[in-house]
């Protein structure tokens, strides 16, 4: 399994630059699609507050820690991680790299005069480089983006390294959403700014200031009206959930000894940790999950008797649901003392990431569906559709093959989504494009997820939503009619990675 270090609930992989370069060769060698994110101060903060980029960072294959702030997070949560891996480092690394390997790399997004510039300087900084495309789409909202002209674009291109520059989250969630589409992509990689620096639009700090960790002070005083707000924001809530976090783990015997224990029953296996969860207790621990995990064992964690934590610890209680779904298992947490799952809670960890079971025998039985489930029922010529549970990438693809086949037999479609939890870019994407295709035959009821989606992707007008239902207490109908169909659409709750070294 990774080293992973976990800062605000995201997992940030312990790595030196060129640790860091083997990695994604090694992703370039599987010729599988791998997302990796560069995450910063500004990535964490944004995931606190976006359940949908703190689920993509903690399914992304890599995530290097970009900035000094997270060094010193890491020192203090007593996992220190050897040093910054930039974005603006690691794309020119990586160019170096595919300049000398014969990678072929695609670049996508900045303003065309900045992106054409960039790929000018990495030509002639790295000679023989094959840049396949290089392209600037218009600035638009995510889901409504010309996404399919740009897959057809980079797919001609057959890029092995595809650098995305939209920004945070943008970019990561561009990534997510057309993962399916870019399998034949070994690495895609959210760059941010970073072509403004290779282009010399934007100038970077003097080394030693970027080693004394102010390069965020001389990059404010270059663009004060732009960045104040942000950079205001970051420290002060960055400070505020980092000391929640130091705050949870502090009362742990960092330097007490700690044991694990395991059994193995029918389909699960049992490990209960005893002691200090840190040091040498992780090895054996990760060593036990992964046997688990490779006989397809689902994985209870019992953690009553837990005195301590450390960012390590924390990292790989966040991987292990990722490494789990690739061999369709489960993770389940048996609730443990207050004080521990306050520890998880403030570390971001226990916000759903984890089945939560009462007991031990409870643990080895509960079964939960994960995803979205529907009930359909016909009204007239219409067919309701009322969904619950949470969004998930397999689900809405039964979903979409259910509507079409409604659709074909001459329905109008009202998607009740009151009872639906959990909204991601995927789904929104699916209910814009179904609206378009068929307007005036598509009906949206919102829950509360739904408008608060809406509302943050600031899109109240592109989505049928009505507050009335087609009936109100309809009356009963024929049995054959009533009851078109009701099932699970899926019962994994993370995607799992196809490629077994990163997950």
């Amino acid at each position: 399994m990774r080293q992973i270090v976990g800062l605000l609930g995201t997992p940030v992989d312990i790595l030196n630059m060129q640790e860091a370069l083997e990695r994604m060769e090694q992703f370039i060698e599987q010729k599988r699609f791998h997302q990796v994110a560069t995450a910063n101060t500004d990535f964490l903060i944004n995931a606190l507050d976006d359940t949908e980029l703190r689920h993509i960072l903690r399914e992304a294959d890599l995530v290097v820690p970009d900035g000094m702030p997270l060094i010193w997070a890491a020192r203090l949560m007593r996992s220190p991680l050897p040093e910054r891996v930039t974005g603006a480092d690691l794309v020119p690394a990586l160019a170096g790299l595919a300049a000398q390997k014969g990678y072929r790399i695609f670049m996508l997004g900045a303003r065309p005069e900045i992106a054409q510039r960039a790929k000018a300087r990495l030509e002639e900084d790295y000679p023989g480089i094959q840049i396949v495309g290089c392209l600037s789409p218009d600035a638009r909202p995510l889901v409504e983006m010309d996404s399919d002209a740009i897959l057809k674009e980079i797919h001609a291109a057959q890029p092995d390294i595809l650098f995305v520059a939209f920004g945070n989250p943008k970019q990561e969630k561009w990534i997510h959403l057309h993962r399916e589409r870019l399998k034949s992509v070994s690495i895609c990689i959210g760059v941010g700014g970073t072509f403004d620096f290779i282009a010399g639009q934007t100038i970077r700090a003097p080394r030693w200031i970027q080693k004394s960790g102010f390069e965020w002070l001389f990059r404010l005083l270059q663009e004060p009206r732009r960045l104040w707000r942000r950079y205001y924001r970051d420290i002060t809530q960055f400070s505020r959930y980092l000391l929640s976090q130091w705050r949870a783990i502090s009362w742990s015997n960092a330097t007490g000894d700690g044991e694990v224990f395991y059994a193995v029953a029918g389909d699960s296996t049992l490990i209960s940790v005893v002691g200090n969860f840190s040091g040498e207790v992780l090895p054996r621990f990760k060593e036990i999950a992964e046997e688990s995990f490779n006989s397809h064992r689902h994985l209870l964690l019992d953690f009553q008797k837990v005195t301590g934590f450390d960012g390590h610890a924390l990292g790989t209680l966040l991987n292990l649901p990722k490494r789990a779904a690739f061999r369709d298992c489960d993770v389940r947490l048996v609730a443990a003392t207050p004080r521990i799952m306050s520890a998880l809670t403030r570390s971001q960890i226990e916000d759903g990431h984890y089945q939560i079971a009462p007991s031990i025998a409870q643990a080895f039985t509960n079964v939960r569906t994960v995803g979205l489930t529907f009930d359909v029922r016909r009204v007239n010529e219409w067919a309701v559709i009322e969904l619950s549970g949470a969004s998930e990438r397999k689900t809405i693809t039964k979903l979409e093959n259910r509507c079409r086949s409604l659709m074909d037999s001459h329905c109008g479609i009202e998607l009740d989504l009151q009872n639906v939890s959990y909204v991601d870019t995927i789904l929104l994407s699916f209910l814009t494009e179904l609206a378009e295709r068929h307007s005036g035959h598509i009906r949206i009821r919102a829950g509360e997820a739904l408008h608060q989606r809406i509302a943050r992707e600031k899109m109240t007008n592109h989505l049928p939503l009505v507050d009335d239902s087609i009936v109100t207490n309809p009356p009963p109908a024929p049995q054959e009619n009533r009851d078109i169909e009701r099932e699970p659409l899926a019962v994994a709750a993370h995607p799992a990675s196809e490629d077994i070294y990163e997950v």
